[in-house]
């Protein structure tokens, strides 16, 4: 979940780390150079960040 909005990249890709690219209009996410998913953004600025690694 990022700036209140979930992101589903499916389940061939739970349990990886993918990083979560934050641009004005969309979120984008990627595992390795790949792109999972891309997911619109509400219109929120993402002010704070916080990772977690479970």
């Amino acid at each position: 979940m990022i700036a209140r909005q979930k992101l589903r990249p499916g389940v061939p890709h739970a349990g990886k780390t993918v990083t979560v690219v934050i641009e004005k209009t969309c979120f984008r996410v990627l595992h390795g150079e790949v792109e999972i998913s891309t997911r619109p953004t509400k219109g929120d600025r993402v002010t704070r960040y916080r990772a977690d690694t479970r």
